[in-house]
């Protein structure tokens, strides 16, 4: 085909190519076109303690914790071009509504009744995934919206971010956001400005140096003004045995919080996060720890979210808010064919003396190639000091094409 002008290394991501063309008309007609609807249902009972609203000034870890229940439905559209010579562009949106619920005049900090706790926009769309890209097979640039992966974000944000892989072993990274949110079947929040108090937004800057493709150190710094500024670093690896896997992963980081009228913590902050994992094709095994400072907790480190805790986006509230804590968890997961499940059970103290349990178990079932069943259980047992026992459900059908 005389309009694929070359088939580019995929150095930054791995070693699949990507083909490039050279002919606009031919990049957009290959481009993929994908689109969801999903109905989907949400029930939220406490077990024990008040109904209790956490960092309703952040959007990450933001949960109302109470009696609540609704059914919402919702619509997902997205489009990403082939690549015209080094440059592609995507764009995507999400709409949702809700149908009922079971307290119509509760107030929270985002909007009435009980949906209002994790679709802060009803009844129009908002921007989901979408970007312009440049990849020439060793700088990757990419500005707009879209998702980050890191240990500390589990959140989309609005921004840069630059990859670079032309030296040897060695991907340097950097990333600039100035807002962030949350864009998802199971919730749409507002974008909002990551750093009130400055237009500077957030900015990292990470060195990752690969020992084997699957073996690698990295270190990094986070820094938004008034707030806090991190150091960190983690070592990552993987390894093959006949059919098998095995790996793990070690992590520090340290913040230096910001006055507390701007942070909101009157001591510096830090994590340290350790998990091992075994497996096959279609199953893995995993158990780590987690500890956090012993006044501030994680800080503002996880002012984005963060990926390192095993829990639902939703779930490990000890951990993510509260001070002293130490996590430990297991987890078993499996993916085969049509029907995905996971099962994670966590024991967090936190606190002087405060213990709080988790289960969460989480399963997907293919009907067909484009129905499938989503169920999602989380159940929180033990003490409920800053934090209610709650026992919530979600789930539901969604219908993809």
């Amino acid at each position: 085909m005389k309009n694929l002008i070359k088939i580019i290394p995929l150095l930054i991501f791995g070693s699949s190519p990507i083909l490039a063309y050279d002919s606009i008309d031919e990049a957009l007609k290959n481009g993929v076109s994908k689109g969801d609807v999903i109905f989907y249902g949400d029930y939220q009972g406490l077990n024990k303690g008040d109904a209790t609203i956490l960092t309703p000034n952040n959007i990450a870890t933001y949960s109302y914790l109470g009696n609540t229940g609704y059914l919402q439905g919702s619509v997902g559209l997205s489009y990403t071009s082939g690549f015209y010579k080094y440059i592609r562009a995507a764009i995507g949106f999400r709409a949702g509504t809700s149908f009922w619920n079971v307290h119509k005049n509760i107030i929270t900090p985002y909007g009435k009744g009980d949906s209002s706790k994790d679709f802060f926009i009803q009844n129009q769309a908002t921007l989901a995934e979408s970007f312009f890209e440049y990849f020439d097979g060793d700088t990757n640039i990419k500005a707009g919206r879209f998702t980050i992966p890191n240990e500390w974000i589990n959140t989309m944000s609005d921004g840069i971010w630059i990859r670079n892989r032309s030296i040897e072993n060695l991907m340097l990274e950097g990333f600039w956001a100035h807002d962030y949110g949350r864009v998802a079947y199971y919730q749409m929040t507002s974008f909002e400005k990551i750093n009130p108090y400055s237009n500077f937004g957030l900015l990292n800057l990470t060195a990752k140096y690969y020992i084997t493709e699957t073996f690698t150190i990295k270190a990094y710094t986070f820094f938004t003004p008034k707030i806090f500024t991190a150091l960190g670093a983690s070592l990552d690896g993987r390894f093959n045995i006949s059919d098998f896997f095995i790996g793990g992963n070690l992590g520090y980081a340290y913040s230096f919080e910001g006055k507390p009228i701007y942070s909101g913590y009157v001591h510096n902050a830090s994590a340290i996060n350790a998990k091992i994992f075994f497996g096959m094709k279609y199953f893995e095994i995993a158990g780590g720890y987690i500890h956090t400072s012993k006044d501030s907790g994680w800080g503002n480190l996880g002012i984005m979210g963060d990926s390192i805790d095993p829990f639902f986006v939703w779930g490990g509230r000890a951990v993510k808010t509260q001070p002293n804590a130490n996590l430990i968890y297991g987890s078993i997961s499996a993916n085969v064919q049509k029907f995905k499940f996971s099962l994670t059970y966590g024991s967090t103290s936190y606190g002087v003396s405060s213990r709080q349990n988790e289960i969460d178990f989480s399963t997907e079932i293919g009907f067909t190639n484009n129905v499938f069943g989503i169920l999602n259980v989380l159940n929180t047992h033990k003490d409920a000091t800053n934090i209610p026992n709650t026992t919530q459900i979600n789930g539901g059908i969604r219908l993809s094409f």
